[in-house]
């Protein structure tokens, strides 16, 4: 094998082993919980993946005010079926102990929702309601969130092969020469038997 050649084989074995796939980092989306609603009021559909969360903070001011989010995991329309689940009634904050202790270990201002099947949730569009608990008193709003499946198309690397230099005249004429000579001599070892034994 000549050099360049080795060089492509090398290159070419070591593509084949290196991984392809590469892995998606989760992120959180951001959804602010609010005396109005949510913030953002729509998520644009080309965000999500799964994989992704759902991160939801309650940044209501007003005191005694709780908010949540239910999902209707199993698509009915409805938010109390046996697969649909809820996030915890999220505060607008927590008090603290002389330690900075949740004096409530059950008080939450944030939580995350894991956008996969481990939450019943599959690609595709979830329907969500927005809960505000005031006195007791709870008003609703309406929320979707699209999701796809997260798919990754590695483009396959194109390969670009070695040029191989120019050869010039001198050295076809060389090539040309060597199989004469080498001819020549195989012609020569297949009829020399019989010269010898002539003499």
């Amino acid at each position: 094998m000549r050099i360049p050649e080795l060089a492509f084989a090398s290159f070419l074995l070591a593509s084949l082993l290196s991984p392809v796939v590469s892995a998606h980092e989760p992120k959180e989306y951001t959804i602010l919980l609010t005396q109005e609603g949510t913030t953002p009021q729509t998520i644009p559909d080309d965000v999500l993946v799964q994989t992704d969360f759902l991160f939801f903070m309650n940044v209501d001011e007003r005191g005694g005010v709780s908010h949540r989010i239910q999902f209707d995991a199993d698509g009915d329309g409805l938010f109390n079926g046996s697969d649909d689940f809820s996030t915890n009634w999220l505060r607008g904050s927590c008090d603290l102990d002389e330690n900075g202790s949740k004096v409530d270990e059950s008080c939450m201002v944030t939580e995350a929702i894991l956008l996969g099947p481990e939450n019943g949730l599959l690609p595709g569009t979830i329907q969500l309601q927005h809960q505000i608990m005031r006195n007791s008193s709870i008003s609703e709003g309406n929320l979707s969130v699209t999701f796809r499946e997260d798919v990754h198309n590695q483009p396959n690397p194109e390969v670009a092969l070695p040029q191989k230099p120019q050869e010039n005249s001198l050295d076809g004429n060389r090539d040309v020469l060597v199989v004469i000579l080498f001819t020549s001599l195989m012609g020569i070892l297949a009829i020399s038997p019989s010269l010898i034994t002539r003499d």
